[in-house]
Parts: structure tokens; C-alpha cells; sequence
């Protein structure tokens, strides 16, 4: 679904006056590969001018399952051209990311070994519901 959601958005990219429009991609059960395409749609985002690199993030990533151990410092090797990829768009204000602090301490995985382009907030779900309600994102 989220997959989907994101064509839409890349879509829209040729439509007038979606240029200031905000993501949000929820990430919760999907994995390193889903994960990996997301990030090369949104990539399309700041080709297609979707997202100017004008200081703010179009598209927010929460995590809050698997693919946060994707991030971690120690999973660099293992996981390159994902973490570089990222890494990337965070720094030209493509994405942001943003990790689950309960579910990495559910999972022991500890907040100091992400990777240095990853926040964090309390809980994940409720994250994307607030950035829904409280900010008009939509789904990506």
C-alpha cells in the first residue's frame, strides 16, 4: 500500500501547485527492499521538483519496525547503498527519518547507534497520526 500511495504522490509531481504538499511513509512491517524502493520514489520527488531543497523535508519516514536495524552504524556494510541513500536525501532536505523509541527498546536496539541523519520520537504510530491530524500530511 504504501508503495502504491507513493506513485500517486510522484504523480502528482506534474500537477501545478503540489509543491508544498507533505508526506508522511509509515514503516512498520515492511521490509529492507520495500523500504529501499520507497527511497528511490522519493529521490523522484526532488528530481520531478516535488521537492525543492528549500530547508524542509517533503517526505517523513517513521519508523517503527524492522528496517530501523537497517540504520544502525554497525549495519553499514551490510546495508550501503540503502544508508547512502538516505543519508542523501536527508542531507539535501528530501526526507526526514524518524525511529520509534519504544519500539527500539522493546527491541534492544539502542538510540546511540543509529545512524547520525535518524531522530527519534516516543511512538512511532502516534507520530503519523499527529502529522496527519496536526500537520496535513498525507499518506506517501
Amino acid at each position: 500500500m504504501c508503495l502504491a500511495l507513493l506513485l500517486v504522490a510522484v504523480a502528482r509531481a506534474d500537477e501545478p501547485g503540489d509543491s508544498r504538499q507533505l508526506f508522511v511513509a509509515d514503516f512498520e512491517l515492511q521490509s529492507t527492499e520495500q523500504f529501499r524502493e520507497t527511497l528511490r520514489r522519493a529521490e523522484q520527488l526532488m528530481i520531478k521538483g516535488v521537492a525543492p531543497q528549500d530547508g524542509q523535508a517533503r517526505v517523513t519516514f517513521v519508523l517503527h519496525g524492522p528496517v530501523i536495524r537497517d540504520l544502525l552504524r554497525e549495519n553499514y556494510l551490510e546495508n550501503k547503498e540503502l544508508v547512502d541513500l538516505a543519508a542523501s536525501l536527508s542531507a539535501l532536505d528530501v526526507i526526514e527519518i524518524k525511529a520509534c523509541q519504544t519500539w527500539m527498546g522493546s527491541h534492544r536496539v539502542d538510540e546511540a547507534h543509529l545512524q547520525p541523519f535518524v531522530g527519534t520520537v516516543p511512538y512511532g504510530a502516534a507520530e503519523v497520526e499527529r502529522l496527519v491530524r496536526e500537520e496535513d500530511y498525507i499518506d506517501f
